[in-house]
């Protein structure tokens, strides 16, 4: 018999994109990158659907961090940007 809509343990995943070299240059928003972002990433195949599933947050060195507690792949983050 087999398990009809079980998954696996959600695993949490960290990425952190460093843009502070271009930002420190005055070439990069890493705020409206932080939105783009924001307005970007797909969940479930929707955009706008982050919840809780997905924190995006930026610091003052120029470094978005993205914390994810479903999958998202690296691959796909580097697809957007």
């Amino acid at each position: 018999a087999t398990k009809k809509g079980t998954k696996g343990p959600k695993s949490t995943k960290k990425f952190i994109i460093d843009a502070s070299q271009p930002a420190n240059d005055k070439i990069f928003d890493v705020a409206a990158f932080e939105k783009f972002l924001q307005d970007r990433i797909k969940v479930e195949g929707r955009v706008n659907n982050l919840g809780d599933n997905i924190t995006i947050s930026s610091s003052a060195d120029g470094k978005v961090e993205i914390v994810s507690h479903n999958d998202l792949s690296g691959r796909y983050l580097k697809y957007l940007y």
